[in-house]
């Protein structure tokens, strides 16, 4: 079967490895579709990452076989999948810090989400896998981890309805967020970035006011809207700049939450005098949970969310150094890739699946 390895930036090859054997509890996963998200990049461009480490993770697929144990799924379901989960023990997992707990971050897909085949574990079928009932939303299906880990952190937010919200930064993540905060919470919500156009786009996704800081002031485009500041600010891209703009624009008793970590900063400043006494809270989001997952999945299996805009592109496995070129530009938002050109073809002649 076919696997991705990136030995390099520059080196990515398509390798053949055995297809994997499964046990009683456990399924083979045909991957139909497997998306590119930033944690992936972080293992594949930076010289200093171990290589190749496994990448992939965001994956809807066709059961190809399910062990004799296996009771809620058989062949030929369609599935969507998470790869993280927790053991539920631990001091972590009882305060609900599941992305902490130790088992969370060394389990994953075997051998990762960017193969053609994938070994499900059985604790994996038993917490993180979802059945699809209608392909027509298979590719809305592969939002389901990265709309969980938007979900847990808005949870973790502690978001009110109608809060008013200010989400730096409008790449895939930030678009999910604002589409969450409109649905869910029915919140105000501005948008800040320096793309004109990932603006517009966050327009159309329900942001209440979109500002280009590049061209505007914040301050003089929310005065319609709050004297107070924001009650939440999520950062999906953290800098020095990002975090003054955040400890500026927080209501007191306000909450600033760190999305994305610094991609190269290590330390960052902040005024320790205004956080404490106006009680803001500063704090982070990391990862996903079983919990949110499955919130998720039921956002999205039925399309009562729909997020396959952010499709940008939908490329074959060997085209991948080009589509991590067009994730690195930043111009695009979610990439996706499939493993099988004759099963594409399947798909989209027997089932009428598009590409």
């Amino acid at each position: 079967m076919k696997i991705l390895n990136c030995y390099s930036g520059e080196d990515i090859r398509v390798e053949d490895i055995p297809v994997p054997e499964i046990g009683d509890d456990e399924i083979l996963l045909k991957t139909i579709y497997c998306g590119l998200c930033g944690t992936d990049i972080a293992k594949i461009v930076p010289p200093d990452v171990e290589k190749p480490a496994p990448i992939g993770h965001e994956v809807v697929g066709l059961v190809e076989k399910a062990g004799r144990s296996v009771k809620n799924f058989k062949k030929n379901d369609y599935v969507s999948v998470a790869h993280h989960i927790p053991c539920f023990n631990c001091v972590y997992c009882r305060h609900l810090n599941y992305s902490m707990c130790r088992h969370f971050r060394t389990t994953n897909l075997f051998p990762q989400g960017f193969a053609e085949y994938i070994k499900l574990s059985g604790e994996h079928v038993k917490y993180n896998t979802f059945l699809i009932k209608d392909k027509n939303y298979l590719k809305n299906a592969i939002f389901m981890e990265p709309a969980a880990c938007c979900l847990r952190a808005l949870e973790r937010a502690n978001i009110k309805r109608e809060d008013k919200v200010l989400i730096i930064g409008c790449g895939t993540i930030g678009m999910i967020f604002i589409k969450l905060l409109k649905f869910l919470y029915n919140a105000i919500v501005v948008a800040v970035d320096i793309d004109s156009y990932k603006l517009e786009n966050a327009k159309k996704f329900g942001a209440d006011l979109i500002i280009n800081v590049r061209n505007n002031a914040i301050k003089d485009k929310i005065s319609s809207l709050t004297d107070k500041g924001f009650d939440v600010i999520e950062l999906t891209y953290t800098t020095q700049e990002t975090i003054d703009t955040a400890m500026q624009f927080i209501r007191a008793g306000g909450s600033i939450e760190i999305f994305a970590g610094p991609s190269k900063t290590k330390e960052i400043k902040i005024d320790f005098e205004h956080l404490y006494k106006n009680e803001i809270t500063v704090f982070s989001s990391y990862s996903s949970s079983p919990d949110a997952c499955k919130k998720s999945f039921e956002l999205l299996k039925n399309g009562k969310i729909d997020f396959t805009p952010l499709i940008s592109k939908v490329l074959p496995i060997e085209d991948f150094k080009t589509g991590l070129e067009y994730a690195l530009s930043q111009k695009y938002y979610k990439i996706i890739f499939y493993f099988n050109e004759c099963f594409k073809r399947y798909l989209n002649r027997y089932l009428k699946l598009e590409f």
